[in-house]
């Protein structure tokens, strides 16, 4: 009998962990960043910009109850995603592109000096045009802001296992 039960136990237990919700922010389609039942989580409260802080303690439809309140998702201007959103991508936007036009500038010309195409010159000058396209690049894809808006087109959404927005 115990036997049973312990196999049981084992079977349906890894069943009770798909029925945790989470709290997403969806932008065009996409997850900008998700958050569990249990996690500390900052937001910024739309009536005088007030801070507010608590650990999710139960996620509903529209609302969640925070450990120091019940919060309406309406309610919320901006939320700290500073933890929960992706790595930085080089590939992606104007500042992946500066930044990685910035380094084939260098190595194109690099190769050229090696190659006997181009002289060898030791002026800085020739090097502050590329220095200064990748600094920028990579100005505008690693500085992030750390709070993500609500408003407009990005919005909060409470998703359970069956949703194709559930994250892992």
């Amino acid at each position: 009998m115990k036997g049973f039960f312990l196999f049981t136990a084992c079977i349906l237990l890894p069943l009770l962990l798909f029925s945790q919700k989470q709290l997403v922010i969806l932008k065009n389609g996409k997850v900008r960043a998700s958050f569990k039942e249990g996690e500390y989580l900052h937001f910024v409260l739309k009536k005088g910009h007030r801070h507010a802080e608590g650990h999710i303690v139960e996620l509903y439809d529209f609302s969640m109850i925070t450990s120091n309140d019940t919060v309406n998702f309406k309610d919320i201007l901006k939320i700290n995603i500073k933890k929960h959103r992706g790595p930085a991508r080089t590939t992606n936007g104007i500042g992946g592109l500066l930044f990685l036009g910035g380094i084939v500038y260098l190595a194109v010309d690099q190769l050229n000096v090696a190659i006997g195409v181009n002289a060898q010159n030791d002026t800085p000058a020739e090097w502050i045009v590329p220095i200064a396209v990748i600094g920028v690049g990579a100005a505008m894809i690693f500085i992030r802001p750390k709070y993500m808006s609500i408003t407009g087109i990005q919005y909060l959404q409470t998703v359970d296992y069956t949703s194709p927005f559930y994250q892992r």
